[in-house]
């Protein structure tokens, strides 16, 4: 009898220091996270409040057998999924607020021994043209969570950090992947032209990354000058190639936006304005990022040499950006037109 009292008292003893041990522990109520990426960070927002593609990233999902159940998808404020795995019993996230630079969530964990409510704010921001997705963990760090982070070595707020180190370089990959679907087609040989043309010029070589990058801000400068001048636009933003089939090593051009109607301009502004002809072009276009933009080039090039047209030399190409980034920030969406003049022999 003696011996199972002695028993009771040691397995109390153990107990009691066991919990003044834990009780001792400190977890971190924060944990941050910031993963520097090339691709806008707009669209891995896109992806974190779509619960719908996380199967295809979220490496804790990535495991066999995980049945994903979700409530609310069709509205992204209050939208919830829930799953387990072999280290969770249940894991459930929830989206609370979404704001145009962040997303808050609540990250729910729970194991046979203890429960965990983790807040994550999700910040995504392009700091000195250099796109940043942080991520902030927060939780109170219960004293069943330091009884399972003894037991397992890991606090739940250590997991979900190594899961979205992970899941966020999976992320990138997988957007990479869908923005770099492209087509090119051709159109076919189309009336163009007939409008005025309010441009500035510049020069780069046969490189279409830099020549955007120059006309970037001449598009912005000049959309500025008609807007406050009330001036209607009526072509988007146009690349005119000035001497593409003369001297490709040292290409000029002209970058701006079209208009119908002749305008005078003041003498202070450096914006010149000329005519785009009408005439009969090759209609080209290009639906996917700009990158392609010198394969398209070699297609209507080789398109016109395989139906035996004449180029045009009299009249300039022109690249059109009909659906264009001021539109949507996804590439697989852009769509650029190239229009080369040409001749219709018989």
């Amino acid at each position: 009898m003696k011996f199972f009292k002695y028993l009771f008292f040691l397995v109390l003893l153990v107990i009691v220091l066991g919990s003044l041990y834990i009780a001792t522990i400190s977890l971190p109520s924060k944990m941050s996270l910031e993963f520097e990426t090339e691709l806008h960070p707009e669209l891995f927002q896109q992806k974190i409040v779509n619960f719908e593609s996380y199967p295809e990233w979220l490496s804790m999902m990535n495991l066999e057998n995980t049945d994903a159940r979700f409530s609310n998808i069709e509205s992204a404020e209050d939208a919830t999924i829930s799953w387990q795995n072999e280290r969770f019993d249940a894991i459930n996230i929830q989206n609370k607020s979404i704001d145009t630079d962040s997303i808050i969530q609540n990250f729910t964990l729970k194991t046979w021994l203890s429960q965990s409510k983790n807040k994550l704010s999700w910040h995504f921001s392009d700091e000195n043209e250099q796109p940043i997705v942080k991520l902030n963990i927060e939780n109170e760090g219960s004293f069943w969570q330091k009884v399972d982070f003894v037991l397992s070595e890991e606090s739940h707020q250590e997991n979900l950090k190594s899961v979205f180190a992970k899941s966020l370089q999976n992320l990138e990959n997988l957007i990479k992947k869908e923005i770099a679907v492209y087509d090119i087609r051709s159109i076919g040989t189309v009336d163009y032209g007939g409008f005025y043309f309010l441009h500035a010029t510049s020069a780069s070589k046969l490189d279409f990354k830099k020549i955007i990058n120059k006309s970037r801000p001449i598009f912005k400068s000049i959309e500025n000058f008609m807007t406050s001048q009330n001036f209607e636009i009526t072509e988007g933003r146009l690349i005119l190639l000035e001497n593409l089939y003369e001297n490709e090593s040292n290409l000029i051009f002209s970058a701006g936006l079209g208009t119908d109607s002749q305008t005078a301009i003041p003498y202070e502004y450096e914006i010149l304005s000329k005519q785009i002809e009408r005439g009969i072009f090759l209609k080209t276009q290009l639906k996917g990022d700009y990158i392609n933009l010198k394969e398209m080039l070699q297609f209507a090039q080789k398109y016109i040499a395989d139906r035996g047209l004449e180029i045009n030399k009299r009249q300039k190409p022109v690249l059109e950006f009909k659906v264009s980034e001021i539109h949507t920030i996804n590439p697989s969406e852009w769509v650029t037109n190239l229009y080369i003049p040409v001749f219709i022999t018989e």
